[in-house]
This record gives C-alpha cells, sequence and structure tokens, in this order.
C-alpha cells in the first residue's frame, strides 16, 4: 500500500460519453448504477461545466417535485411547473434538466417518452440508484424513447489517474497494442495489488489518494457494505430481503470455494436453497448493479449468447475492494506464495477482472465440461472467440482453455496474469493491471442484461 508522488484527478471515462451524447441529436438520457458509483456527481460536473446552467431535481429530497408531473405530462406544463416549484428558468439548449432519483417518480419516467417527441430541444438526463430494479419490477421503462448509458465503480486506470499515473497507464496502452513487455510493469503491479484493496468506489479512491490507512479506507467501506443492505430491506419485501442479504453475504464463500470452482451454487446460501425460491433474490441484485452477472456458455460459437444457460452462472461483487474488505484482507495477504489462500487469492483475481470487463461493457461468459474443465471467461473479439484464463500468479496451467481452443479452433488463448506483456502464435499474456483495456476489445453487453 506504499504510495509516491502527487495526487491525480478524480475523473471519469463517463465524461466522455456524456459530451458524445451532448454533440449528437439525442434523446433524454438515463444512467444506470448503483449507489455512490459516482453517478450524480459526474452529471452535475458535466452540467456545470458545459450549459449555463443546471437544474437537479432530486426526488427523494424534493418530493414536492412530483407534483410537477401529477396532473399534465405533456412537456411545456411539466417545465412551467417546474420553474414555478423551484423558482427557476429552464432555457432549452442553455439548461440541462437533471431528474436525480427518477424512481421515486413513475410520472416523471413516462414524461421521457414525450420530452423526446414532442420537445426534443430541452436536454434531460435522469439517473437513479435502483432504476433497475425499479424498472424491472414496474415495467415503467420508456423503451425507445431514451438514451442509455450504465455507471460502475471506478476501473483500474481511472484509479490510475486518481493516483497520478496517468502516464504510466498511457504506457500500458501502448504495451497492450503492441503486446511488448511493459517498462512500468513491477509499479503497476504494486498499484494493482493496492486497487484489489481500495477498489474503486469513488469516495473510497478519494480518500485513499490523499492519504488515508487502510482502516480509514476499510471504514469508508463497510459504510457502504451496510448501505446496501439497508436499501435491500427498504426497496424489498421483508421476506425478500431476507433471500437477497443470504445471496449476497454467500459471494466471499461463492469465490473461494475449495472445489476451486467460483460457479455460483445455492447450497452456501442457505441450507436447503434452491433457483425456485431464491433466483429472485440474484436478479435483484443484479438489476441495482450490485453483482456482475457471468452465465455458463454450453458452446464456444458466435453468437455466444445463443448459448448461454440462464440457470448456470458465477456472481461477482461489483467492486473488489468491497469484496477484499468482506475478507478483511491485508497487503500481505496478495503475495503469490507462503500460507495465504490461493483460493482466496484467484477468486479476487477473478472478481477483479469481472469488474474490468462489466466497466468496458464487455459480454463476458464462462465455459465448463463435466465437472472437469471451466474456463474463467469467455469473449468475442471481433469475428474469434477467445478463452481467457485468469490466475492471481505467474504460474498458468491451460488444461481447460487448451481443451476448449481446440474443441472450438480458437486462433488464441488469453492469460491474465501477474506476468509482463508477451504473445506467442497460441497465447497471448496479459497483465492483470491490462484487464480493462482487454474488455475494450470485446463484443459490448446489451445494458439492461444482468
Amino acid at each position: 500500500m506504499r504510495r509516491e508522488g502527487l495526487m491525480g484527478e478524480m475523473r471519469r471515462k463517463i465524461d466522455k460519453e456524456l459530451m458524445d451524447w451532448k454533440n449528437r441529436a439525442h434523446k433524454p438520457l438515463m444512467v444506470f448504477g448503483a449507489r455512490q458509483t459516482g453517478k450524480t456527481t459526474s452529471l452535475l460536473e458535466f452540467g456545470r461545466a458545459h450549459y449555463d446552467q443546471v437544474v437537479h431535481v432530486d426526488f427523494y429530497k424534493q418530493a414536492f417535485a412530483k407534483s410537477a408531473f401529477q396532473f399534465d405530462l405533456t412537456p411545456g406544463a411539466a417545465v412551467e411547473s417546474l420553474e414555478a416549484l423551484l423558482d427557476v428558468e429552464i432555457v432549452p439548449g442553455k439548461t440541462l434538466l437533471f431528474l436525480d432519483e427518477i424512481q421515486a417518480c413513475d410520472e416523471a419516467l413516462t414524461a421521457l417518452k414525450f420530452f423526446c417527441t414532442d420537445a426534443p430541444e430541452y436536454d434531460i438526463v435522469a439517473a437513479g440508484s435502483l432504476l433497475g430494479v425499479h424498472v424491472a419490477r414496474q415495467g415503467s421503462y420508456p423503451v425507445g424513447y431514451v438514451d442509455m448509458l450504465s455507471m460502475g465503480p471506478m476501473d483500474f486506470e481511472e484509479f490510475c489517474w486518481a493516483m497520478g499515473k496517468e502516464r504510466a497507464f498511457g504506457l500500458v496502452r501502448k504495451s497492450f497494442e503492441r503486446f511488448t513487455p511493459c517498462a512500468v510493469h513491477d509499479q503497476m503491479m504494486e498499484l494493482y495489488r493496492s486497487y484489489l484493496l481500495v477498489g474503486g468506489m469513488p469516495e473510497v479512491v478519494a480518500k485513499y489518494s490523499e492519504g488515508a490507512r487502510l482502516d480509514e479506507v476499510r471504514e469508508k467501506q463497510d459504510e457502504l457494505s451496510v448501505a446496501y443492505v439497508a436499501d435491500m430491506a427498504k426497496y424489498a419485501t421483508s421476506a425478500d430481503t431476507v433471500k437477497i442479504v443470504a445471496c449476497w453475504e454467500s459471494l466471499p464463500e461463492q469465490l473461494a470455494k475449495e472445489s476451486g470452482s467460483t460457479k455460483f451454487v445455492w447450497r452456501y446460501v442457505a441450507s436447503g436453497a434452491k433457483a425456485e425460491r431464491y433466483q429472485t433474490a440474484v436478479d435483484w441484485l443484479a438489476a441495482a448493479g450490485l453483482v456482475n452477472r457471468c452465465t455458463q456458455v454450453s458452446e464456444g460459437v458466435a453468437p455466444l449468447r445463443s448459448f448461454e444457460s440462464a440457470s448456470s452462472f458465477k456472481l461477482y461483487a461489483l467492486d473488489t475492494g468491497l469484496l477484499s474488505s468482506w475478507y478483511r484482507a491485508e497487503p500481505g495477504d496478495f503475495d503469490d506464495g507462503g500460507r495465504r489462500s490461493a483460493r482466496f487469492r484467484g477468486g479476487v483475481a477473478e472478481n477483479y477482472v469481472m469488474q474490468q470487463l462489466a466497466a468496458a461493457r464487455a459480454a463476458a461468459y464462462y465455459w465448463g465440461a463435466q465437472s472437469t474443465y471451466e474456463v474463467e471467461f469467455v469473449v468475442r473479439i471481433g469475428d474469434d472467440i477467445v478463452p481467457v484464463e485468469v490466475k492471481s500468479g505467474e504460474r498458468v496451467r491451460s488444461t481447460s482453455a487448451k481443451r476448449f481452443a481446440e474443441k472450438y479452433r480458437c486462433p488464441y488463448i488469453v492469460h491474465v496474469t501477474a506476468k509482463n506483456f508477451g504473445a506467442t502464435d497460441a497465447v497471448k499474456s496479459v497483465p492483470l493491471y491490462a484487464a480493462v483495456l482487454l474488455g475494450e476489445q470485446c463484443q459490448k453487453r446489451p445494458l439492461l442484461a444482468g
């Protein structure tokens, strides 16, 4: 956890996507994502930088604003009511109207359709912590009438920016393009191990970048974990809450099983637990953005989605730092060797890679056969189906990946490990810190897929 040099800035990749949205013909924008991933901050900073003013309506803190959409959903009437309620002027092209926690106002969600069709001159963004859960439950989503973006924790590159290492990661990008060894490999591996403990939740990263100790970082992570469980109790029935919490709290054990497989197994949730009773709990966690779900494919053939088995899946925590905090992991626990648990290190590394793939919105699956073979991730890069093997250290046994590559005639295997960049005809080696760059090359997943 050693830190040196000056700190960087809390920049997010969504900033560019927001500018791209502004500069093209666009619909109202909805931003999905879990609580505390930086949605409100990014949207407010974007608005302040690129508009004359931002009108920020938080339907939790300003419940009275719901009345603007209560009687008349036509854009003119809604804008006029908001202007009167908030004592502001909303000017097309100059004002960004930000409808925050929009899941608390169904009428405002519905009104987005009419802004799209009847008043496209208004720039409107909407966000909500449990927007995915609300849409899945209420079915009130204005399909076809909004643009969409998802936002999760900071990926490893964004973490490097915050730590003042933008130039170093720029060198990583060049090495990734050429698959030649990277001169800053040791420095990046040290930052990677810090990221495993800190994670990418913006408030936690900000605290760490300012010099906070691990115990101070962990205090903030614990607050977030408590807040997530509180949301489960607040937005689900009491019976469903018990199941949701049980699935959520099983993740550390699921990812460090003695079998070595990280496949989600119901008996680790509760005694006698079965999919029939608990599947909706997993769906809730996925809709809330609290987990990344990776489903099994039966064949390594394009399109992969046509071969996915929804009943067999892995679940990963949205943030690897939170996962490490549940384990109460210390910096030395990620050293390769000694008396530390290899299963723990492997599970955390796998969770990290999935987090980076999800940040890049990559469509990732896994493959298994007869309980003998398991490939951590299967992705599509261009026209190629590629097996991705993940290891926390440098040693790699590619039995499963080789079997998959032979069976489906894959052009190469990707090893994501602690080794530096390198390539042969059959294998491409990607260091763990560059996993997000691998994700950028992959076919993208649908935004609302679990």
